[in-house]
């Protein structure tokens, strides 16, 4: 077996040669490469004894002669055989390749540094290796070294089963590679929208199934440490399609809060919000604004879940515990919940874009943010201190609630949430209902603006206190006037917080 090295990350790759000595009749290495062989008492040959050079235009030009691609491209047809004997160019099995650190390059949009780190040969190499994967074998990664080594250790050959592998894997990163050279230089070109989107996930692997049993599911990654897509899962089932988008949408919200904060959320909504000193006590006043939608919900906490926590939680059915850190003692006693899946999942937001998938499209949009540059006292009567806190709270909450949603809170901790409906009115007397005698003295989050003053009149006959919304409605003043009237603070973000 005949093997063409050219690598720029030489990560592994002494253990690599090392290992397969017994195995490899000849190599061939591109200049900095061969040099490094040689240096580490590997025999090799310089390509340059193949294409006349060593590198062209600064080491631009290295790999790219018929001399080589003909070695990675030839079949074992006669044909092919036969005009490699004719210019006596040697085939090769195995290439081992990898590429110029395009992606380190442009986090310094150095536009000269990146396109000086778009690899040229390297691809081309990875490229026609893949494509004759019947023949040729392609390592790609140094990731990839050890379960070679172990195959060649035990069958002496590269199986065609691993080929293939191989091939996918190269195709793969030369396609991440290229996408990552198309986003970076149309943001740094200044493409506020490129004309072709791109979106790239990795260790993609199948769910049990979608949202409901006929469905195929898929869960995929962007390789990050971050996000439910990464958590580390420490104990209970496979997570679900609608598990992972619930548990997705409690870490979105606990995200929003600096304070011990716990999130119980069902249905891909918060029923719970609670803050508090500590976290058993938040835990318990998220699952008291609203038991009964608690039973069978994922939550979500923002502080190390411990011994006291899980007292919180003992007697309740949880499908997903989501927190940054566990104690060892909680670990030993949430493993009497068998069920309860159980993540770890770091405490950072992610600020990249967000996808929607429609029919034949996609839909992109930046992240929600729930800051409030300007808070704005539209009413004649102003809110105290603790109330304004209680609807910034509120305000947090509603913004992961689905529209129209509103959120009655108190004393940092949510009595009634009213979501997903198609009028106004209907999510507040849903979350009336929801907070019962609890409605008197809450503040009340909206997401969206008032459309009529009808809202202001149930909210006042329901004894709340104060109100947070966006504004905006051509009939803000008649709204205002209302609140006025009802003697109900009435303050304006500038901001809507829909979530659809």
């Amino acid at each position: 077996m005949r093997a063409l090295i050219s690598v720029y990350d030489k990560a592994n790759l002494s253990e690599l040669v090392n290992a397969i000595k017994p195995f490899i009749s000849e190599i061939y290495a591109t200049s900095g490469t061969s040099k490094y062989l040689s240096e580490i008492g590997v025999q090799n040959k310089d390509t340059s004894t193949l294409t006349g050079f060593s590198e062209l235009l600064g080491g631009r030009v290295k790999t790219l002669h018929p001399a080589i691609f003909a070695g990675i491209l030839s079949t074992e047809s006669e044909r092919d055989l036969s005009q490699m004997e004719n210019f006596d160019f040697p085939l090769f099995d195995l290439v081992v390749a990898n590429l110029y650190p395009f992606e380190d390059a442009a986090k310094s949009h150095d536009l000269k540094k990146m396109v000086e780190n778009i690899d040229i040969g390297g691809v081309s190499l990875i490229r026609a290796a893949a494509k004759n994967y019947d023949r040729v074998a392609v390592l790609s990664s140094p990731l990839q070294y050890e379960s070679i080594i172990a195959e060649l250790k035990e069958t002496s050959i590269i199986s065609e089963q691993t080929r293939r592998r191989l091939a996918i894997e190269a195709f793969s990163m030369v396609s991440n590679y290229d996408i990552s050279i198309y986003n970076s230089l149309s943001k740094d070109f200044g493409n506020e929208v490129p004309e072709t989107l791109f979106l790239r996930s990795f260790r993609g692997r199948k769910l049990r199934y979608g949202e409901n049993p006929d469905q195929e599911g898929f869960l995929y990654s962007d390789l990050s440490a971050n996000g439910i897509a990464n958590a580390t899962p420490l104990q209970g089932k496979e997570m679900s399609y609608n598990n992972i988008l619930d548990a997705n949408s409690a870490l979105e919200t606990i995200l929003e809060f600096k304070d011990t904060t716990a999130v119980v959320l069902k249905h891909n909504t918060p029923c719970g919000v609670a803050s508090a000193e500590t976290l058993p006590d938040a835990l318990k006043r998220a699952i008291a604004g609203d038991p009964e939608s608690a039973y069978g919900s994922v939550i979500a906490v923002n502080r190390e879940f411990d011994k006291s926590s899980f007292e919180a939680l003992s007697k309740l059915f949880v499908e997903v515990l989501i927190a940054p850190e566990y104690s060892d003692e909680a670990l030993i006693l949430l493993k009497k919940k068998k069920n309860l899946r159980v993540l770890k999942v770091p405490m950072e937001p992610d600020m990249g874009y967000r996808a929607r998938s429609i029919s034949n499209g996609i839909l992109l949009q930046s992240p929600l943010r729930t800051d409030i540059e300007n808070l704005v006292l539209r009413t004649e009567v102003s809110a105290t201190d603790e109330q304004i806190k209680d609807m910034i709270f509120a305000w947090k909450v509603v913004a992961h609630c689905r529209s129209n949603a509103i959120v009655l809170s108190k004393g940092m901790q949510t009595v009634g949430i009213g979501a997903g409906q198609t009028s106004r009115i209907e999510a507040l007397r849903i979350a009336v209902a929801r907070a019962k005698e609890r409605a008197n003295g809450s503040v009340l989050a909206s997401d969206a603006f008032f459309p009529f003053e009808d809202n202001v009149e149930l909210a006042a006959s329901s004894g709340i206190s104060a109100i947070i919304q966006p504004g905006g409605s051509i009939r803000d003043e008649v709204v205002i006037a209302k609140s006025n009237e009802s003697k109900i603070p009435m303050y304006f973000t500038g901001k809507r917080v829909f979530l659809h």
